[in-house]
């Protein structure tokens, strides 16, 4: 497995890219350098291992087709370029950290071919920040497990890219309903309703954008859902530069197999759009909706996500922050101890008024 390690041109230490200055950084020297410097200086050596691994990333299609419905992920070895350790990933990694000498390292062939992404959103919110994120977040939620926001469990935030795909369309659709109307009115001391039923028609022509589905299997789609919306104006044309310094995950759902996902969800946003348009009826039914696709177009993008877990009581927590907006989604775990106290205390409270009433009735 050929991977890519970008060195500082300076001293030759590990580069990083920088969500604060929006630059790679190292960390030795200080120097700081924009994006297109080091794609330049890069570009050459991934175009050779883009190159070489073609066959590699063919092979492995070829071999998930084969194994549809295993769910056993193949453990792939790569050597570290910095210190030569062998170090053990998933078959969908594409970005890591080495184990023994945690310099950041790109699993080249992984994103390259068929399998390279269209578009990146770099990381802008830092770990630092994500951390403050989830401190404020764990400050107001009084019934959090004790020790949930401890400085151990920052040490395991990890910033990830996480594939989607995006769908913009343009279609022409139509749709039939029926919608009521009601009106109330009085002949002398009695009050009527009628309600009135017609049949409505709306068509047109409709530009939907930025429709979206993960593209991995293995992670909780809840969560990696959850942490939308992203401002896809910031996104770049994909170099694995910007994986530098983070964990990164190479798609292994293809449009075929979230297709009918993406199209249903379509369907609702156009039908939804058109039912908008009539105004007036206190109650909408709809009876048909028909489309015919203009224009389609799929991008595979990835996404910056922090990632923390936590293990309560034998059960594992994930929690997600988004690496763009620092949007918080999760499940915590609570504390039984401090609900147990509420618990008390309000029914302490309610046996004293209960009291207090029963003194006032004397």
């Amino acid at each position: 497995m050929a991977t890519v390690n970008y060195k500082c041109p300076n001293c030759g230490g590990p580069l990083k890219f920088n969500p604060d200055k929006q630059m790679f950084s190292c960390e030795y020297c200080m120097s700081d350098f924009e994006d297109r410097i080091i794609q330049q200086m890069y570009a050459e050596q991934e175009a050779r291992q883009s190159k070489a691994e073609k066959e590699e990333n063919e092979a492995y299609a070829e071999n998930s087709v084969q194994n549809d419905g295993d769910d056993v992920e193949d453990a792939v070895v790569y050597t570290c370029p910095s210190c030569g350790a062998e170090v053990v990933t998933t078959a969908s990694t594409a970005a890591t950290t080495c184990f023994y000498c945690q310099n950041p390292v790109v699993l080249g062939g992984r994103l390259s071919g068929k399998f390279k992404p269209d578009r990146v959103v770099p990381f802008a919110v830092s770990k630092e920040k994500a951390v403050e994120k989830f401190i404020e977040m764990c400050r107001k939620k009084w019934f959090l497990a004790k020790g949930f926001a401890s400085k151990k469990q920052f040490e395991k935030l990890t910033g990830i890219y996480f594939p989607y795909w995006y769908i913009d369309t343009q279609r022409q659709a139509d749709v039939t309903a029926l919608g009521n109307k009601v009106r109330t009115y009085r002949v002398g001391s009695k009050r009527y309703t009628e309600t009135s039923t017609y049949r409505l028609f709306r068509s047109g022509n409709l530009i939907i954008k930025n429709v979206f589905e993960r593209a991995l299997k293995s992670q909780d789609r809840e969560m990696l859902q959850g942490v939308h919306p992203f401002d896809l104006s910031q996104a770049h044309d994909f170099s694995m530069s910007y994986l530098s310094g983070f964990q990164a995950e190479k798609r292994d759902l293809e449009k075929d197999d979230v297709y009918s996902a993406v199209q249903e969800r379509i369907h609702e946003y156009a039908t939804q759009l058109l039912e908008d348009t009539m105004t007036g009826f206190s109650a909408i039914r709809v009876e048909s909706y028909n489309d015919k696709i203009d224009l389609e177009s799929w991008n595979y993008t990835l996404l910056p996500v922090w990632i923390v877990t936590y293990k309560y009581k034998g059960k594992i927590y994930p929690f997600a922050i988004n690496g763009q907006t620092g949007k918080t989604y999760g499940e915590l775990p609570t504390s039984k101890g401090k609900l147990a106290v509420l618990f008390a205390s309000v029914t302490a409270i309610v046996f004293v008024l209960a009291v207090l009433g029963g003194m006032l009735l004397l």
